[in-house]
């Protein structure tokens, strides 16, 4: 049979059919005699019939052999199909899903296990596919929303970001006019001109504060900021809350008495955290329970107004009248009835709840009327509480509130036995929270909900249990547990704004609260990110700097874009970077203003180390920013001018050389006028190059720019007008008005030559350099004799009758041009080609009309050719080919 040996041949292993048919019947003896399954026998021929189906259906279901032209494309790109066919068909993947070792068909045990290990490896093989694609998807929108954060950032730090319209954007570059009717602004102005009014207001703050920083005195800082917030027109929301801020910084602030009076023991943090940060730590304290017990006060009378009746505080609003009325009107029903567990013990004057008088007393901050009225109750208090009087009295008599340690754990016995075995339910709040206040007990439990209606009763509760005295408290007792200033500080920024700030009606509660905690950086960050209160937060940052109270970060931890850094726990803001980019919308317009914000950054000198440094050292790159971003007509308003009899008169900067800290003036001129200088013409700006060197005096500096300038535009012509005017003489006063360069370099070498006497080389170049340009322009006026005739009188070309007199006079005067200034000599090709050209066209003219009284110019013109070309031909290796071509041609047509 073809395709199958014979029964005596060989199979493919070197087997016979009979053989092969004796091992096929082995593979059936582990079934035993005893199982269920029926055995298959099948003959030869069926065999056979099978193998060529099974044949038939290969050829059938065959694919035809490859397309030649397709191996050849292959091919042609390094591609072996042979070589790959070959190595697909004898890849034998059979055995890949198969175990490792043998599962008999009927091994059911072995087939479950086997298909369950299958299905664990699928399941896994596709969750980790899954998670690779996931991972591989957040990673892209992690990068593209990092990416378009930073984008945003670094348009902001570029400059270029707009947030209001293009009209808005002109209202905020600021004009003099502009500046001078800030009161024509009303609440039916466009957000940018509100904007524009706010930050005019606040400018006058800045420069008082500055006119007292020169005169060393003390500035009301955060009492100017208040005004110019009330004198706003705005709306009435607005300007509560701004007040309001205002309002915490000037409680915080109250104890200092001017500029950087908190700095020493805010900055350094080793003084910070030993006795001089303690006690500002406690003035914060203080200066934040006093707010919110002003707050209160006013509260307690917004409720007593709006319900008179219920109130009854008579005709005598004494303080403890108010508190009483405030306790009808709060706690009372309509009934005249007080709530179980407070009317125990009455106050014998005003017959309101004694516990609920004292504390209310206590907490809008009458401290003196709470003490009179527990003497006026004594009586009671015996009753009530035998050992109340003599800890109430010592607590409110006692420095920051703070109990003497052996009366405290006294009280804390009292505390234990009168509150602990007895439910918060049953015991009468106020009394709770009087007892909890003097001893400063458990400091992490909460309060009764009756005392906590608010955020700000919450805070004030904290702020009275807080203290900074070192080794108060006991770390191992919760009771006696102390709680800092920094431990509240981390229960506000666990919570977060939007904690406190739900429907996001108050956007300035959470910076208050920060405020409260002496949180002053995290909270000029978090008011900063408000676009609408960025320039609030700008003077709110300025005002807490001029304290002491803002800390700045150090160069090497300072975030490229964010404001707020923290470097171990401690929180910095980057103060320059706000100014600047305050700034950076009225530079240009409104120099003195900004001059006057850049200098507040010199507040920032007495920083520990490096810090202060860097910070003069900011201070000074962007004085030197807003000199290089100034036009040119301002230089002699920031840098000051000289008048006509020589009298300086100082600019700006020099104006504030203290405040910047510059030691004098030659300490200016080298930090911050001559890096400008420089820094311009690196830019290329030679004009304010120019400018700035001859403001400092760098002659020969200014003579080398201006040279390099006229070289570098020699063959650009420019308005014959610029060189009629003579130069005057004028002092460098006048050169701020003269931005062109051929008007600046004749006022410049006048003034230098006039006042100084000035006769250095370079100037004979820049007079050489000006009458070439000014040859150029009358060429390029059609005006060729004059052209020539300037050329001719500055014997730098052999065209007067000395320099071509012979080949000698010829070949001195080239040697005489290889020692030319190199601004001149690398215009070598143009100037002889505009030579030979102004030679070519009077000739062609002359030809056009000779007579006999023209023909000796005709002859002089050709003389002054030759020479011109003997004279090119001893430079010859100066000039391209194509140059001496035209040279020779023009030459040609002239002979």
């Amino acid at each position: 049979m073809e395709g199958f040996a014979g029964p005596g041949s060989a199979g493919p292993a070197g087997l016979s059919l009979s053989e092969i048919l004796q091992q096929s019947r082995k593979l059936t003896n582990q079934l035993g005699r005893d199982s269920d399954l029926p055995s298959i026998q099948l003959g030869i021929d069926q065999i056979e019939s099978q193998s060529r189906k099974l044949a038939s259906k290969s050829v059938r279901n065959g694919t035809p052999a490859a397309d030649a032209r397709a191996h050849y494309l292959l091919a042609s790109g390094g591609i072996d199909a042979v070589q790959l066919t070959n190595a697909i068909e004898h890849t034998n993947i059979a055995n890949t899903f198969e175990p490792l070792q043998p599962v008999y068909d009927t091994d059911l045990d072995g087939f479950n296990r086997h298909e369950h290990e299958q299905v664990i490896l699928s399941m896994i093989e596709e969750s980790r596919r899954e998670t690779l694609d996931d991972f591989q998807r957040r990673l892209g929108d992690a990068l593209h929303h990092d990416w378009q954060r930073q984008k945003r950032r670094l348009v902001e730090e570029l400059g270029e970001h707009q947030p209001d319209t293009h009209e808005a954007s002109a209202l905020l570059r600021r004009s003099a006019g502009a500046s001078a009717a800030p009161s024509s602004i009303t609440d039916d102005t466009p957000n940018a001109a509100l904007l524009h009014g706010r930050m005019v207001r606040y400018d006058t703050v800045i420069a008082r504060m500055n006119r007292a920083r020169a005169e060393h005195e003390p500035a009301p800082v955060v009492h100017a900021f208040m005004e110019t917030v009330e004198s706003m027109v705005q709306d009435a929301s607005r300007k509560r809350a701004l007040l309001e801020a205002w309002t915490v910084l000037k409680y915080m602030v109250r104890g200092a008495s001017g500029e950087r009076s908190c700095a020493a023991a805010y900055l350094d943090l080793d003084a910070f955290r030993g006795a001089p940060g303690a006690a500002l730590r406690e003035a914060w304290v203080a200066g934040a329970r006093a707010y919110l017990e002003a707050q209160f006060s006013a509260y307690m009378e917004q409720v007593i107004a709006a319900a008179p009746l219920q109130a009854q505080r008579g005709g005598v609003p004494t303080v403890r009248a108010t508190v009483a009325a405030f306790l009808r009107a709060q706690l009372r029903t309509p009934q005249g009835a007080w709530p179980a567990g407070v009317a125990r013990e009455m106050d014998s004057e005003t017959d309101t709840p004694l516990w609920a008088h004292l504390f209310y007393l206590v907490r809008t901050g009458h401290g003196a009327e709470a003490l009179q009225c527990a003497h006026a109750n004594e009586a009671v208090l015996q009753r009530a509480d035998g050992a109340f009087l003599a800890y109430f009295k010592a607590w409110l008599d006692a420095p920051a509130r703070q109990l003497p340690r052996a009366m405290r754990e006294h009280l804390m016995a009292e505390y234990v036995t009168r509150f602990r075995a007895t439910s918060l339910d049953a015991q009468d709040p106020y009394h709770y929270a009087l007892y909890r206040l003097m001893g400063r007990f458990d400091v992490a439990k909460k309060f009764p909900a009756a005392l906590v209606g608010s955020t700000e009763n919450w805070l004030w509760l904290q702020l009275c249990l807080t203290c900074e005295a070192p080794g108060d408290g006991d770390a191992q007792d919760p009771t006696l547990r102390a709680l800092t200033l920094r431990d509240l500080a981390g229960k506000l920024e666990k919570y977060g704004a939007a904690h406190f700030d739900p429907k996001g009606t108050r956007p300035l509660h959470y910076f208050q609260l920060l405020l409260l905690v002496g949180e002053f950086e995290r909270a000029v960050a978090f008011l900063y990110a408000q676009p609408a209160y960025q320039v609030d937060a700008v003077h709110l940052a300025i005002a807490l700097s001029y304290y002491g109270l803002l800390r700045v970060p150090a160069a090497a931890d300072a975030s490229q874009f964010e404001l707020l850094s923290v470097v171990r726990g401690v929180a910095y803001v980057d103060l320059a970077k706000m100014v600047q980019r305050y700034t950076r919308a009225f530079a240009s317009s409104a120099p003195r203003e900004a001059l006057a914000y850049i200098s507040v950054l010199s507040l920032n000198a007495d920083a520990p180390a490096p810090i202060g440094a860097e910070q003069v050292q900011r201070c000074h790159e962007l004085v030197r920013g807003l000199i290089l971003d100034a036009p040119s007509s301002s230089f002699v308003e920031l840098l000051g001018t000289t008048r006509a009899d020589g009298t300086p008169v100082p600019g700006l900067v020099e104006q504030h050389l203290d405040l910047l800290h510059l030691d004098d003036q030659r300490a200016f001129v080298r930090r911050i006028v001559l890096s400008a200088a420089e820094q311009c013409e690196r830019e290329q700006r030679t004009t304010d190059a120019i400018l700035l060197y001859n403001h400092i005096g760098e002659r020969d500096t200014v003579i080398r720019v201006l040279n390099a300038e006229l070289g570098a535009t020699l063959m650009d012509p420019v308005p014959l007008a610029e060189f009629q005017a003579p130069g005057d003489g004028a002092a460098p006063a006048s050169l701020g008005a003269a931005p062109r360069l051929v008007p600046l370099a004749r006022s410049i070498l006048a003034s230098y030559e006039g006042q100084f006497g000035y006769q250095g080389a370079a100037g004979a170049v820049c007079h050489t350099l000006l009458g070439v340009k000014h040859a150029v322009s009358l060429y390029n006026d059609a005006q060729l004799l004059p052209a020539l005739q300037t050329l001719e009188a500055l014997h730098v070309l052999p065209l007067d009758a000395e320099a071509r007199k012979d080949v000698v006079s010829i070949t001195r005067k080239a040697d005489e041009f290889k020692t030319l200034d190199e601004n001149l000599t690398k215009n070598f090709s143009d100037v002889v080609l505009m030579a030979m050209t102004l030679l070519y066209k009077l000739h062609q003219e002359l030809k056009a009309s000779v007579t006999r009284t023209n023909s000796g110019a005709l002859y002089e013109y050709r003389a002054q050719a030759r020479a011109l070309m003997m004279w090119a031909g001893m430079l010859r290796f100066r000039m391209s080919n194509e140059t001496y071509s035209q040279l020779t041609r023009l030459d040609v047509y002239l002979h």
